[in-house]
């Protein structure tokens, strides 16, 4: 497999339940990119059958590591209101539950509209002043990332573990809400900042919100867009992040925040 769309495919494997194979080209050293996993858990909830609206939010909480081989994800609807629906996914393997997920759908309606947020200057993704760079491992092979902000190794020691970089799928898949899912995971371990060393680590728990209208994600289609990741604090074996995703025209997409396990 290589395509996201291949990587993701779910075949029907009875009532609220979906097969699935852990793609090699989303691993990491010791699993799957936490991103391909909230991807697919949220693709099982968007198959059931029936209207339910936008995905508007995923929360996924990682239990065990993902080896190679077949998974199972099971989906079950928690509650269905007029615009809102509540739904669990749970994504096994070999009887061992690996990531669950909450993810909430509603429908969305023409009301007042804002955004508090800004988007951070960076120059346009095809500038010459911006850095090639991609994680060492399978699943940034999947991925083109052009560097705004110093890459980890070679930002400031006393500076912020924070980064500015364009980012959009290798393979030219058009952007949608599972690929935003994948792309919120998508941000090298903030402890890299201050060790200067390649690390890997762990992602425990992640949640993103989905804010793009259907009009934006079809502006965007397989640009790139801009990735923004502030850290909060590191420490005793784990470091948190915020993290913004912006269309080139300055639309915020998803927001997202998670915590990270890692060891020197």
């Amino acid at each position: 497999m290589s395509l996201f769309a291949d990587s993701i495919l779910l075949k029907p494997a009875g009532e609220n339940l979906w097969a699935g194979e852990a793609d090699l080209a989303y691993a990491h050293q010791g699993g799957r990119f936490g991103g391909w996993t909230a991807a697919v858990l949220l693709r099982a909830a968007m198959m059931e059958p029936g209207e339910r609206g936008d995905p508007l939010s995923l929360t996924v909480l990682y239990t065990d590591a993902i080896g190679d081989g077949p998974v199972e994800v099971s989906t079950r609807l928690l509650r269905q209101g007029a615009r809102l629906q509540f739904w669990r996914s749970e994504i096994s393997q070999r009887g061992k539950l690996c990531a669950h997920a909450q993810v909430t759908f509603g429908v969305r309606r023409k009301t007042t509209a804002f955004t508090d947020a800004v988007m951070p200057t960076a120059p346009p993704p095809e500038s010459e002043k911006l850095v090639e760079s991609v994680p060492p491992v399978p699943f940034g092979q999947q991925f083109s990332s052009r560097w705004a902000t110093p890459s980890p190794l070679l930002a400031p020691v006393d500076g912020p573990a924070s980064s500015l970089f364009w980012l959009k799928d290798k393979h030219g898949r058009g952007i949608d809400h599972v690929l935003l899912a994948a792309m919120a995971d998508f941000a090298p371990p903030r402890v890299v900042y201050a060790t200067k060393k390649f690390m890997n680590s762990s992602t425990v728990s992640m949640t993103v919100h989905f804010h793009a209208t259907d009009d934006e994600l079809v502006a965007v289609n397989d640009r790139y867009v801009l990735s923004e990741v502030h850290c909060r604090r590191c420490e005793g074996g784990y470091y948190d992040h915020e993290l913004k995703l912006w269309s080139q025209s300055g639309a915020l997409l998803a927001t997202s925040e998670q915590v990270a396990a890692f060891r020197d």
